[in-house]
């Protein structure tokens, strides 16, 4: 019974598949994002391909064979028919948002807004507010307005800025079809101002060897006035005054210059820099120091 059952599933969805591709190419021909009718079945970044479409159709007439009861009177493509759509759907809908996960009432929501401006449109009526299309939706205001916004579509880092055609579908870009092309991508026109990782991994490294420099050579009066100059602890350089105005009152400026001259000079010294490694330090810092006093 078992053997039977699979080979009549089998047998069922076989004679389907031209079912699901009906329904593929009519959602395929639904969307607008392709370049003529050459295109119409090539995938983008917010729109699948036909076969991504005809795949997740056979998901849904999965679905359909075994939820189908011919007890109910239905025909199957009649009931299939509903399964493959709902998978189709789903299709469009995943692809238009990328890896954000949007309810499914939410892209709803969104054709009915592009359906009514559409039809205002066609008939040359006045485009009418966004509260009004709520209105006739049924829906609120801001829930309108949030259902625009996350449905919109994904836009590649690795996209050019300037597709000049047919640069803008799966496999020409990303995929390296157009290896020699030196079109201006848009991760060209990204700046980030934060330092790479490998800077902050040296910086954490010299700031180690300056501490332990510091824990050596100064006394604890010494280093606090560093410290509080350099903004060591907070990233906030002080003048000497600032520095005086921290410590109370209780030192003078010619007390802050006086301690700040003799820690750096301590941390110059040929055997602290040879000790303690600093002279990449004094570099990254742009400190000089006489090399040609080195040990070395």
């Amino acid at each position: 019974i078992l053997k039977s059952g699979a080979k009549a599933r089998n047998i069922l969805m076989r004679s389907n598949i031209r079912l699901v591709v009906s329904v593929g190419k009519k959602w395929m021909g639904r969307s607008k994002d392709h370049n003529g009718i050459a295109d119409r079945y090539k995938g983008s970044w917010n729109r699948p391909s036909l076969d991504e479409v005809i795949q997740e159709g056979m998901l849904g007439l999965a679905r359909a064979v075994d939820k189908y009861d011919p007890d109910r009177g239905l025909r199957f493509s009649t009931y299939s028919t509903h399964w493959i759509t709902s998978y189709v759907r789903q299709c469009f809908q995943v692809a238009a948002t990328g890896c954000l996960k949007i309810p499914s009432q939410l892209h709803d929501i969104k054709h009915s807004y592009t359906s009514i401006l559409k039809r205002q449109i066609e008939a040359s009526e006045a485009i009418p507010t966004d509260q009004e299309i709520a209105d006739e939706i049924g829906v609120t205001l801001a829930r309108l307005r949030t259902s625009i916004r996350v449905t919109e579509s994904l836009v590649s880092i690795d996209e050019p800025v300037y597709s000049g055609g047919t640069s803008g579908f799966k496999g020409s870009g990303a995929g390296g079809d157009y290896a020699g092309d030196n079109s201006l991508l848009l991760s060209d026109r990204l700046e980030c101002s934060e330092l790479p990782p490998e800077d902050y991994v040296e910086n954490g490294f010299l700031r180690q060897t300056l501490e332990n420099a510091m824990a050596a050579e100064l006394s604890p009066y010494e280093r606090d006035i560093l410290r509080l100059r350099l903004g060591l602890d907070d990233g906030q350089p002080r003048s000497i005054r600032e520095v005086v105005e921290a410590c109370g009152g209780d030192i003078s400026v010619t007390d802050v210059r006086s301690a700040e001259r003799r820690a750096f000079k301590k941390l110059r010294s040929p055997n602290a820099v040879q000790a303690h490694n600093l002279v990449a330090y004094f570099e990254m810092a742009d400190i000089s120091f006489d090399a040609d006093k080195m040990p070395w």
